[in-house]
């Protein structure tokens, strides 16, 4: 069963001017709010790239290269 439409909205489901009057007095706070969690979410990404590319990744061991076979030798040193 489909639920009954909203008595805010028309039938092509756009805001009636009731609503629109009802929603006026929080559009700008809302704005503000919306603006201020985007700077925080922005910031908090941007210290944390500018954290994680300070560290350089010495102390970090590299394991062992896999030994290599004949024939990936020779493929290499064929040119191709």
């Amino acid at each position: 069963m489909l639920a009954e439409p909203s008595k805010y909205q028309t039938k092509d489901s756009t805001f009636t001017p009731a609503l629109q009057r009802a929603r006026r007095p929080w559009l700008v706070r809302n704005a503000l709010t919306g603006i201020g969690l985007l700077g925080f979410v922005g910031a908090v990404y941007a210290y944390s790239m500018y954290a994680v590319k300070q560290d350089d990744f010495s102390d970090v061991g590299m394991p062992p290269l896999p030994p290599q076979s004949e024939s990936d030798k020779k493929i290499e040193t064929s040119g191709g």
